[in-house]
C-alpha cells in the first residue's frame, strides 16, 4: 500500500473521529482525569488505532463488522482511561454517539453509490473525506445541542441510580442498527436501497426523540430535587427566625419582670430573709432565656439549622457541643451544605431520642484544614444497627436510609471523602470535602 493511499486513510479517520471525539468529550468536559496534553496523547494513540483497524476492514466484509465491535471496546476503555465518571454514564454517550455515526455512514454510503459511485469503488479516498465532511455538517448541530444537554444531567449526581438503567435505551437502538447493517450484506449493501435508508432515518429521529424524552424527564427530576433542597434552607431559615423573635420576646418579657424581680429582692435584702432570697433567685435563673448561642457561624442559613438542632438538643437533655470554624469562602453551595449538615444533624438527634440507656451527646465540630473542609460528628445511641452494603437501614421504615444516601450523594458530587462507622454506643461520621 502506498503512502499517499495511507495519507487518505489517515484523513478520512481524522475527519470521522473529530467530530465524534467532540461529542464525547463535552458532556464530560468537567470530569477528566488527566491533563489536555496527556488526553491530546491518548486521543492520538486511539486514532492510530482506529486507522490501522480501517485498513484492515478495507476488504473484508467479516473484518469491518468484526472490527466494528472492536471499535466500540476501543471507544469505551479509552472513556475509561480518560474521563472519571459513573460507567453507565459513559456508556449512555457512547451509544448514543455510535447511533449518530451509523446513521452518518447510512446516509454517506446511499449519497456515494448513487451520486459518487466512484468512491464506492475506492473506499477511504480524499473524495470519500469530503463528502463525509457535508455529512456531517448537516447533521452536526442537532447532536451536538443535544450533548451539551447532557453535560448537565450528568453533573447532576443525584439521578446517578437511573443512569444504571437508562444506557440500555440507546444500546437497543445500536444493536438494532448493527444487525440490519451486517446481516444484510454490509454497510454498502444496505445502503443501496431508499428504502432502508427512510428507515434509518425515521429510526434514528426515534432514537433522538426518546432520548430527548429521558433528558426532559431527567431535567425535570432534578429541578424538583433542587427545588426540595432549597425548601429545606428556607425552611431552616424560618426556624431561624421563629427562635430569634421566641428570644426577642423572652428577653423583652424578662426585662419587664426585672423590675418585679428587684422590689422582691430589695424586701428579702430588707427584712434579712437569705433563704428566701436564695429560692427566689434559684427559681428566677431558671426563668431566663436559654444562654445557647445565637451565632455559631457567619453563614445565615448554617446557623439557622445548627440553633435549631441545638434547641431541639436541650429541649431533650441531649448534651450538645460544637466547635464550628465554617469558611466564610467555599465552593459548596448553601443549599448542598445545609441537606448534608441538616442529615447528619437530624439522623444523630432521632439516634439519642430512640436511646433507652446511657447518656445522650452530640459532639458536631467543623474546621478547616488546609484546602479541606473536615466535618466530624459523634453521637451516642443504643440498640442494633442494620447494614446493606455501604447503606444504613433506618429503623422508621426498615429500607435503606434517605438521610444517609442524601449525605453521600453530596460528598460523592464534590469528590470528597465520607466515613461512617460506629461502635459501642456511639456513632461516628466524618467529611471531608475540598474547598
Amino acid at each position: 500500500m502506498s503512502i499517499f493511499r495511507l495519507c487518505e486513510i489517515g484523513i478520512y479517520e481524522m475527519v470521522d473521529l473529530t467530530p465524534n471525539l467532540i461529542l464525547a468529550l463535552v458532556p464530560f468536559k468537567d470530569s477528566l482525569r488527566f491533563s489536555p496534553k496527556k488526553v491530546s496523547m491518548y486521543l492520538f494513540l486511539l486514532y492510530t488505532l482506529l486507522t490501522f483497524s480501517r485498513i484492515l476492514a478495507l476488504n473484508s466484509t467479516f473484518a469491518a463488522a468484526s472490527l466494528s465491535v472492536l471499535w466500540v471496546a476501543f471507544y469505551f476503555i479509552f472513556y475509561i482511561i480518560v474521563v472519571k465518571s459513573q460507567p453507565a454514564k459513559m456508556l449512555f454517550v457512547l451509544l448514543t454517539i455510535l447511533n449518530y455515526c451509523s446513521f452518518i455512514v447510512i446516509i454517506f454510503s446511499h449519497i456515494a453509490y448513487h451520486k459518487f459511485s466512484a468512491i464506492i469503488n475506492r473506499p477511504y479516498s480524499l473524495s470519500s473525506s469530503v463528502l463525509l465532511a457535508f455529512t456531517y455538517l448537516i447533521t452536526y448541530p442537532i447532536i451536538y445541542k443535544m450533548l451539551k444537554k447532557i453535560q448537565v444531567l450528568i453533573s447532576f449526581s443525584e439521578n446517578n441510580r437511573y443512569w444504571r438503567f437508562l444506557w440500555m435505551v440507546p444500546a437497543t437502538f445500536c444493536l438494532s442498527y448493527y444487525y440490519n447493517l451486517y446481516a444484510n450484506g454490509g454497510i454498502i449493501s444496505f445502503s443501496e436501497d431508499l428504502n432502508n435508508v427512510l428507515f434509518a432515518v425515521f429510526f434514528n429521529l426515534g432514537a433522538l426523540f426518546v432520548t430527548y424524552l429521558i433528558m426532559h424527564l431527567l431535567d425535570e427530576s432534578n429541578t424538583n430535587l433542587e427545588l426540595k433542597s432549597e425548601n429545606y434552607q428556607l425552611t431552616m431559615q424560618f426556624i431561624q427566625y421563629e427562635n430569634l423573635k421566641d428570644r426577642i420576646e423572652e428577653a423583652r418579657r424578662a426585662k419587664h419582670d426585672l423590675r418585679q424581680s428587684l422590689t422582691v429582692i430589695q424586701a428579702c435584702v430588707q427584712n434579712d430573709d437569705k433563704e428566701h432570697l436564695l429560692r427566689y433567685l434559684e427559681k428566677y435563673l431558671n426563668s431566663l432565656p436559654p444562654d445557647s448561642p445565637m451565632i455559631y457561624c457567619e453563614n445565615y442559613a448554617l446557623n439557622a439549622l445548627i440553633v435549631y438542632y441545638s434547641d431541639l438538643a436541650k429541649q431533650n437533655d441531649i448534651s450538645f457541643k460544637t466547635d464550628i470554624q465554617y469558611p466564610s469562602h467555599t465552593r459548596i453551595s448553601d443549599t448542598d451544605a445545609v441537606v448534608l449538615l441538616g442529615n447528619l444533624l437530624e439522623n444523630a438527634i432521632e439516634a439519642c431520642l430512640r436511646q433507652t440507656s446511657g447518656r445522650t451527646y452530640i459532639s458536631f465540630h467543623i474546621q478547616q484544614l488546609q484546602n479541606m473542609l473536615v466535618i466530624t460528628l459523634d453521637n451516642s445511641y443504643s440498640g442494633i444497627i442494620s447494614q446493606k452494603g455501604e447503606d444504613f437501614i433506618s429503623s422508621k421504615t426498615k429500607q435503606r436510609g434517605t438521610g444517609t444516601s442524601s449525605v453521600r450523594k453530596i460528598v460523592t458530587k464534590y469528590q470528597g471523602i465520607l466515613k461512617l462507622c460506629y461502635e459501642e454506643n456511639q456513632f461516628h461520621a466524618s467529611v471531608m470535602l475540598p474547598i
